[in-house]
């Protein structure tokens, strides 16, 4: 029972993989790829090979980089926007 548990875990992983090359935007691209992987590096370390737990977690933070850069990214975006209104503001109440 426990194998197979495992084995629906290796599948699901490789689905999400396989379907990732599917996905045009970045974002959820890597999201998918991060998440399939955490899943094959679950099944790659109960069967103990070590080539694809080392290739799955290499990726998995390579992902995980690079969606921690896109919030950040994003964050600065949504900071410059909010003091970007506050100053049209400030400027339009002068100028009443």
């Amino acid at each position: 029972m426990e194998n197979l548990i495992y084995d629906i875990i290796s599948w699901v992983g490789l689905t999400i993989c396989i379907g990732a090359f599917f996905i045009k935007d970045v974002f959820w691209l890597r999201l998918a790829t991060l998440i399939g992987c955490s899943l094959l590096f679950v099944y790659y370390s109960h069967i103990a090979i070590p080539q694809g737990v080392i290739s799955n977690l290499l990726v998995l933070l390579i992902n995980a980089y690079y969606l921690l850069r896109f919030a950040s990214a994003r964050k600065k975006t949504q900071v410059t926007a909010t003091e970007g209104e506050l100053s049209a503001v400030k400027l339009s109440a002068q100028a009443e």
